[in-house]
């Protein structure tokens, strides 16, 4: 059994390390795109940040991923939860700049920089809330388990 779950482990650290790369490629790529081709060049300029540095993030956590005492289940939903989260967070930025319209979810930038076409994306909306839901699932299921690794540490030694 515990030679199926640090395979799976091994795996979740492999795509999640490769993943994240691609984002933080992902993020750089978009950061090419001029302020003529989309309605609204701040949400591209956020989304050149949110990609990369969720990117570095997805990464970071990867390099964790051998620390987490989670079972089967736990290391997939973790991998899930963390895909969706980080690559929402950088979609709603896509979206918002070729739709020219950014979400009430974004007040300042958008008080910075006025959307052409408004601010009540539903799209955008969306984006972010599925983004802070999965990303806060995301970080609870990583502090659990590494809380629970320390714990199986601790008890080892005894």
């Amino acid at each position: 059994m515990a030679s199926e779950l640090d395979f799976l482990q091994e795996r979740i650290r492999r795509w999640t390390l490769f993943l994240g790369v691609l984002q933080i490629f992902v993020g750089c790529s978009i950061g090419f795109i001029p302020p003529t081709a989309v309605g609204w060049f701040r949400g591209i300029v956020m989304a050149h940040i949110e990609f990369t540095a969720n990117g570095v993030l997805m990464v970071v956590f990867g390099l964790l991923v051998r620390e987490l005492a989670l079972g089967r289940v736990g290391l997939w939903a973790w991998f899930v939860l963390l895909q969706v989260g980080t690559w929402t967070n950088g979609t709603a930025g896509v979206i918002a700049g070729f739709a020219g319209a950014s979400s009430p979810l974004m007040p300042t930038i958008s008080e910075k920089f006025p959307p052409p076409n408004g601010t009540q994306n539903p799209f955008v909306s969306a984006s972010l809330q599925v983004c802070g839901v999965t990303m806060m699932l995301a970080l609870a299921l990583t502090l659990y388990g590494l809380a629970r690794r320390k714990t199986a540490s601790a008890e080892r030694r005894e």
